[in-house]
């Protein structure tokens, strides 16, 4: 599994932290590398970014309608316990309990609605009705398993007004979210009213690592080794700033036990001062030469054609090499790239519209043709372009011909 001389972001969890260092340490010698591999994995989230990309999908979730809409932070309520109290009245979070990703929600509703009089800030039944508010919005930082954004959703439906509202076809239910993994949006689309949901960016699992396959499952063999894959096996590798979701795998969160005694990296799944000096401002587009190595393309990853095409050439030639691997799941191109889901779905459509990919995101005969000329490309580095504007026109690859 020698990886090379690989750098990435997130790898200032080990250079910049004792912890990390001390948390990579405690394994096996023969264990360390992918583990190192793991911890570089995880997408960082600072507060400025979530709370940039939860906006973005709270606006994007907006704009279908010019009716007020209830803003509502989900959190985790027992099941079968109603939202409203019988004056319809209710906490915008709950009392006692950790309130880390549910008050950063809750505080950001507030701040959305103070802004905009078309956002209600966890408004009671009877200040919905006054609104005639059409949508109900649940908001959360991340669905994994989709449990808590179930139950919340069964404690609001709980009350009769918004049964009947539903019912009359008078409001509708959606959700926003700053990620979300696959299982959790598909127990979220069997909800009783089938929510909208709108996401930021897709949620990386080590399961949908673009990896090659034995280094895949070393991994998540050494998780298992050493704890669990996380909540319901999700396996999740993205941590937020205000806490590490407890879907990511248990050796990065878990107290020490007697066949691993050395300590997480995010105890109890908090995150440190020390470990937050490593979350950048903004997500970190990877290096693509690493993705590409990792999936199995080191000819591509060492040729010169990444360095002179500029980054969004490089993005697109990223795409078509991780295609011509059998990397085709959105999410793990949007983990490979760095993109957004707008941004990842913005550059898929572009590669397809050339030519370079097929719709199903397989590799064309003009995609295999950019790969073998992109990987003879061995001219010196040190005439590398100017990096230019960051926009979705990769002009620097050859464009496919056309009969």
């Amino acid at each position: 599994m020698n990886s090379g001389n690989r750098q990435e972001p997130s790898s200032h969890l080990l250079s910049l932290t004792e912890r990390g260092r001390a948390w990579l340490g405690g394994f096996a010698i023969e264990d360390r590398e992918p583990m190192a591999d793991a911890l570089h994995a995880l997408t960082l989230v600072s507060h400025s970014e979530f709370e940039r990309g939860l906006k973005s999908a709270i606006s994007e979730s907006a704009e279908t309608t010019a009716t007020p809409i209830a803003l509502f932070a989900a959190r985790e309520l027992d099941s079968g316990s109603p939202y409203f109290g019988e004056s319809g009245e209710i906490d915008a979070v709950g009392r006692g309990s950790d309130l880390g990703s549910e008050a950063r929600v809750a505080s950001l509703i507030r701040n959305l609605a103070r802004a905009d009089d078309k956002f209600l800030n966890h408004p009671s039944v009877e200040a919905m009705r006054r609104a005639r508010c059409r949508t109900i919005l649940m908001v959360d930082d991340f669905i994994g398993s989709g449990q808590r954004i179930s139950d919340f959703f069964d404690a609001l439906w709980s009350h009769p007004s918004l049964r009947s509202w539903h019912s009359l076809g008078l409001i509708q239910f959606g959700v926003a979210a700053y990620s979300a993994t696959e299982d959790g949006l598909k127990r979220v689309s069997k909800l009783k009213t089938s929510p909208t949901v709108t996401l930021h960016r897709e949620c990386p699992t080590f399961h949908n690592m673009p990896w090659r396959k034995n280094t895949r499952d070393a991994t998540l063999a050494i998780f298992k080794k050493h704890g669990s894959l996380g909540f319901k096996g999700t396996a999740a590798a993205i941590v937020f700033e205000h806490g590490c979701p407890n879907n990511c795998p248990s050796v990065f969160w878990a107290k020490p036990t007697k066949k691993r005694s050395w300590p997480p990296v995010f105890p109890e799944k908090s995150v440190n001062l020390d470990i937050a000096s490593a979350f950048p401002p903004e997500i970190v587009r990877r290096d693509p030469a690493v993705a590409l190595a990792l999936a199995g393309q080191p000819k591509l990853a060492k040729s010169g054609a990444l360095q002179r095409r500029g980054p969004v050439g490089a993005l697109a030639l990223t795409v078509i090499g991780l295609a011509a691997r059998g990397v085709r799941k959105r999410t793990s191109i949007a983990y490979a790239t760095g993109l957004s889901i707008v941004d990842t779905a913005r550059l898929l459509d572009r590669c397809v519209k050339w030519g370079y990919l097929t719709l199903t995101y397989r590799v064309t005969d003009a995609g295999l043709s950019e790969l073998n000329y992109a990987k003879k490309d061995r001219r010196s580095k040190k005439n590398v372009p100017p990096r230019g504007e960051d926009i979705y026109y990769p002009n620097q690859l050859r464009r496919p011909a056309h009969g």
